[in-house]
């Protein structure tokens, strides 16, 4: 994984991350552990139709 960006945030740090599947990850770090809040889809994966 990479980070793309990090910012303070009132909860802690706001973390940016791109697996190497190609999806981003928004992460909230709060010392050191880190919960994955929202994740895209992986590149090429197509959004599932009703």
């Amino acid at each position: 994984m990479t980070t793309v960006s990090r910012h303070r945030s009132a909860a802690g740090a706001t973390v940016w991350t791109r697996c190497i599947c190609g999806s981003l990850q928004t992460r909230v770090q709060r010392g050191a552990a880190s919960v994955v809040c929202a994740r895209s889809r992986p590149v090429g994966r197509p959004a599932a139709t009703l």
